[in-house]
């Protein structure tokens, strides 16, 4: 990643800009939004909705079109405190919200590397999670999806990879979503205790906090409770 760093700034300096979050946190823009797409706004929206306090770690944002996100197929990561973005270039229907979406969930990531013995010290969010997994297990198995080494695939953390695969291809999220109304925030966050936790933040920050409430209790108290300490 830092030799593709490295190169993307070497080669693109005409197309490279250069913004802050809150005056101090530098937005690199190596590979271009689409022409729609304000990285202002996008840089006001996350201002409002995250105090300082939360990103004060962050090293940066990287937008560009990164082989790492490419080959695992998603649009964001956090990594070595630094947020990877997506340009886009390939979905020119995207939206600001969708990459202020991304954003907020990268930065969950990081809010749970920082605070991860109070998050998970007591066992609550992680008891409330394999709950609902072991009901999702059931309801599957109720509609005739049954297989050897489910049990496996669903519980443990060798497997979240091909867990997400199966969910999104095998099942599909969409039929997952109205399979399970009222159990989990979103499909994704089925994958592994880390989306479980950043689905929540993000639904916190963008969503329904009472919704939040009704379905996961558990993570919306720990979710509270780190807004208020912080």
């Amino acid at each position: 990643m830092k030799e593709y760093l490295k190169d993307s700034f070497n080669k693109n300096l005409k197309e490279r800009k250069e913004y802050y979050l809150y005056n101090n946190i530098p937005v690199y823009i190596l590979k271009s939004f689409p022409e729609h797409i304000n990285i202002k706004n996008i840089i006001g929206d996350v201002e409002d909705l995250i105090p300082y306090r939360f990103i004060s770690d962050l090293e940066g944002i990287y937008v560009g079109e990164f082989p790492e996100l490419k080959s695992r197929k998603i649009q964001a990561m956090l990594k070595d405190d630094a947020i990877y973005l997506s340009s886009f270039k390939d979905h020119p229907e995207v939206t600001e919200e969708i990459i202020v979406n991304n954003i907020i969930h990268e930065l969950a990531h990081m809010l749970e590397d920082k605070s991860y013995l109070e998050i998970y010290n007591d066992d609550s969010i992680e008891k409330e999670y394999v709950g609902k997994k072991k009901r999702l297990v059931d309801l599957l198995r109720a509609n005739g999806i049954s297989f050897p080494g489910m049990g496996k695939l669903f519980f443990s953390e060798n497997h979240v990879d091909e867990l997400d695969e199966f969910l999104f291809k095998q099942i599909g999220y969409d039929n997952l979503s109205a399979l399970t109304p009222g159990l989990f925030l979103s499909p994704y966050s089925v994958t592994s205790l880390r989306e479980y936790f950043a689905e929540g933040f993000e639904e916190w920050i963008l969503g329904d906090q009472h919704y939040l409430k009704e379905i996961c209790p558990a993570l919306l108290n720990k979710i509270k409770t780190l807004m208020e300490v912080e």
